[in-house]
């Protein structure tokens, strides 16, 4: 049987939280909660096991990334 072809793109959404309140957004209501959100080391894990499968972009996502303290450690 064939193996399926890897992934070459993945979407993260890294949070679902976000300062804009734009009407046309589709995330959940719950934009300021962090309990939800995987830990930062995960996000690592994540994206280092994506690039051992061959995916070659990575569109992060969610509220706005940028809202995540740790977002320049990626």
């Amino acid at each position: 049987m064939d193996r399926p072809a890897p992934p070459i793109a993945m979407l993260a959404e890294l949070t679902h939280r976000c300062p804009l309140s734009c009407t046309y957004c589709s995330s959940p209501l719950e934009l300021t909660e962090r309990t939800r959100e995987l830990a930062t080391e995960r996000w690592i894990d994540v994206f280092h096991q994506a690039a051992k499968l061959g995916v070659l972009q990575l569109h992060l996502s969610g509220g706005e990334p940028a809202s995540r303290r740790d977002s320049n450690s990626w």
